[in-house]
């Protein structure tokens, strides 16, 4: 038996998510019937406490893993260490993002999901991000002006920082994100004037 106990990191395709069962925590569950359920639909492991809570990690379309990592520093173990910067906690200085912009050969869009760029950044934040800064997804990162940099720096950290702030509700982000239109691949009313392109091997939603 290994010393320490193994710990979980949640490595995820198409944002999968942790939902704690706690009182505190009850309106972040699943409803069923206008009532909490726990654990959550598409729930693929259930962690259960001594205390009597629980942790369910969900992942809807079955992209995403669970690794046991073993040892004292899982962030120094791969694929953990291999992983870009934080965008909530470890933003970079304009100055040192800039430079790891362009020191990268590949569209904006596709730098923004790379996870040994920056942790977490998921399709629809990209999209978002890029739509705040008014810079087009297919820009090659290495041919980006300062002006352009500095404003996908500031949109990404406005766009986490917000969405952190309301639990990712998406009922409280504001009415001119690009999220609320953005679904449906053009199928909605609310698509008009929406472009859908592929772009880092991901749909990508831009407003031309």
């Amino acid at each position: 038996l290994p010393d320490e106990p193994p710990r979980t990191d949640g490595d995820g395709g198409d944002e999968p998510s942790v939902c704690i069962d706690t009182p505190a925590a009850v309106a972040n569950a699943v409803r069923v019937d206008g009532a909490p359920s726990f654990p959550p639909r598409f729930w693929k492991l259930v962690l259960e406490f001594d205390d009597g809570g629980a942790v369910a990690f969900t992942n809807t379309r079955r992209l995403g893993r669970v690794r046991l990592l073993r040892g004292p520093d899982p962030l120094k173990l791969p694929p953990l260490s291999k992983l870009g910067f934080d965008p909530l906690l470890a933003l970079p200085p304009l100055a040192e993002f800039a430079a790891l912009v362009k020191r990268r050969r590949a569209p904006i869009k596709a730098l923004l999901l790379d996870q040994s760029f920056a942790a977490g950044v998921g399709n629809w934040i990209a999209d978002e991000v890029l739509y705040q800064a008014r810079v087009h997804p297919t820009v090659y990162a290495d041919s980006m002006d300062d002006e352009q940099i500095g404003a996908v720096r500031d949109a990404l950290k406005y766009i986490v920082d917000k969405a952190v702030a309301v639990n990712a509700d998406y009922r409280h982000f504001p009415d001119d994100w690009l999220f609320h239109r953005r679904w449906g691949k053009g199928t909605k009313a609310n698509n008009k004037g929406l472009k859908f392109i592929t772009v880092g091997g991901r749909t990508t939603a831009v407003d031309e």
